[in-house]
Parts: structure tokens; sequence; C-alpha cells
């Protein structure tokens, strides 16, 4: 997708809507385990990046739930909550060529801090679900190309571009995507664009309104049910290049009302919002397409489940 034929990819990103993908290791738990005290095991997850945005180790973080700890000798839920990967989730990436490089997969083990979980005795067979909550700190990066004309009024057939149109919107690998991009003229020397932001993955996502800057990861992932609708389906906007370019004037957008209007923040209603901005442009310009970048900011919140049966073994 976007490689012309036989040469160098024509996109800037490789694309899809995927982020971390998550998955037990094989018999780590095992489906069944019995109720005697020589059984132990592991819970051993395996986080791999099939996105474009590289996550720190301490921008992810894991728990364990599901079940009360005390049935699987642990004393408390600190072994279960806030664990971390083993390294860093590298990024998809593509060489100049196009060649698509993996991000190598990376590990998480419960309990924390080297033990092991032993089940108790039971009276009877019973079933467990463990359930591994992950939220880690996410971000996309989409861009594409705005029509700016001499006249934008008085457009001539073989212009360069047209300024009333959609235009492609590229996105980075990422649960929440830029789509729908189209510019139309509201004057002379003024244009408006607008686009949606949606989200695609089956995952839950959150954002601080407070948060100043991007990469903060405190509170990732609110289990607070107040804190949780307020940040709930929030996502930080950035757009980026109009507000420093010399071709463009008073940037408005719509919905991110702030005092730069070039950020903020827009919460998500069944999983999508349109944004719109004015943007003034020079009046001693030529024709041009000039390319304009989007950022996206938000922690998701993803999980992935499996079953346990402790078998009961009858007193001999």
């Amino acid at each position: 997708s976007g490689a012309a034929t036989g040469g160098a990819p024509r996109s800037p990103f490789i694309g899809g809507t995927s982020g971390v993908a998550i998955n037990f290791e094989k018999d780590s738990p095992p489906p069944e385990v019995t109720d005697d005290d020589s059984f132990s095991f592991n819970v051993i997850l395996s986080l791999k990046n099939e996105g474009e945005k590289k996550v720190e180790k301490n921008d992810i973080k894991v728990n364990l739930v599901g079940f009360d700890p005390a049935d699987f000798g642990q004393p408390s839920f600190d072994t279960l909550r806030d664990n971390e990967p083993e390294d860093t989730l590298e990024s998809k990436k593509r060489d100049a060529e196009g060649n698509i490089v993996e991000g190598n997969p990376t590990f998480v083990t419960f309990p924390k801090g080297g033990d092991v979980f032993k089940p108790r005795k039971f009276s009877g067979n019973t079933e467990f679900t463990f359930r591994a909550d992950v939220c880690y700190n996410y971000m996309t990066e989409a861009n594409t190309k705005l029509c700016i004309l001499k006249d934008m009024v008085n457009v001539r057939d073989d212009a360069l571009c047209k300024p009333t149109s959609s235009r492609t919107a590229f996105s980075s690998s990422a649960p929440v995507q830029v789509a729908n991009f189209r510019q139309s003229v509201v004057g002379k020397d003024k244009l408006t664009f607008s686009f949606d932001v949606v989200l695609s993955g089956n995952v839950d996502i959150f954002w601080n309104s407070e948060e100043s800057k991007p990469s903060s990861f405190d509170n990732g992932c609110p289990r607070d049910p107040r804190t949780r609708r307020e940040r709930e389906n929030n996502v930080g906007v950035e757009i980026t290049e109009i507000p420093v370019d010399p071709v463009f004037q008073n940037l408005k957008c719509g919905g991110l009302d702030s005092p730069s209007s070039s950020k903020g923040i827009v919460k998500l209603v069944n999983g999508r919002r349109t944004i719109t901005c004015t943007v003034e442009l020079v009046q001693d310009r030529l024709d041009l397409e000039k390319t304009m970048g989007i950022n996206l900011f938000y922690n998701v919140l993803d999980n992935k489940e499996t079953k346990i049966l402790v078998k009961h073994l009858a007193e001999s």
C-alpha cells in the first residue's frame, strides 16, 4: 500500500489500526492445574508492538485480575498489580526501501518478584478466569497536504490542486486514526479544513485534560468511576507545522479552543469526533501543496483473558 511499482514507498507510514498485541505464552498459565502442594506455575504474557509508536517499559503497566490471590498462594494484590515488561516495546518500522522491520516481543511475568502461584485445596474442580489488563501510552501521527493557490476563488482547470476537495490523510498504525480529511475555501485568503478522529480498535482510551506534556502516563487508565468518566474517550490533539509556518495566520479550531488553538482535548462520541479549523493565508503567496501534521495522544486499555481449571485431587 502506498508503494510505487519497483520503487520506494510513496506514503509516510505503514498504516493500520494495531497497537500492542497481548498473548499468554503456551502453558503459562497451564489450562489445567491440580490442587496438590507440589503444583506451581507462572503467568507469562507476551507483548508485541504491532503499531508505529515506541512504548517505553515504564509507559506500560499490566494488572492480573479475575481471581483472589489468596486462592493461589499470594498474600496480597501487590504481586499482581502495575507489572512492567522486561524491555522497551520497539515499534514496527519501515526502511527507506519499504521493507518492514518488526519489533521484538517482550515479556511480563506474574507473580512479580520471582515467586510462583500455588493453588490451595478446593472442595472440587473449580474454574478461574485470569485476565491481563494492559494500559499503555500511545500516539498517532498523521499528515496530509493542503491545497494553497495564489487565487483560491477563481480556480483554473489546470490548477495544481483543487482547493475544495477531500484530501488523503495518512495515519501511523495505531488504534486511533485520522480520517475523512477535507478542505474548502471560505474567502480569497481563507480556507477551512476538517477531519475526523476515529477510534478503530476494540479498546478503551483515556486522556487527562490537565496533562501539559504528551508523555505523562500517571494514572494512565483510571479505575475510579468519576475519574474514568472524565477521562474516558478523551484524545489529545495537536496540529503541527501550521502554527509556525509563514504561509498561515490565525489558526482557529472549533473544539480545541485553547490559547494556541493548535492543541487541545476532544471527547469522542460513539468512537468519533469531527474537528473543523479555519486558517488565513498570507496574501503574498504562490501555488503550492503544504504538508500539515496532526498528532493524537492517548492511553490505551486492552485486555486478554484465559481460563484455568483447578482439578481437585481426592485425599487418598
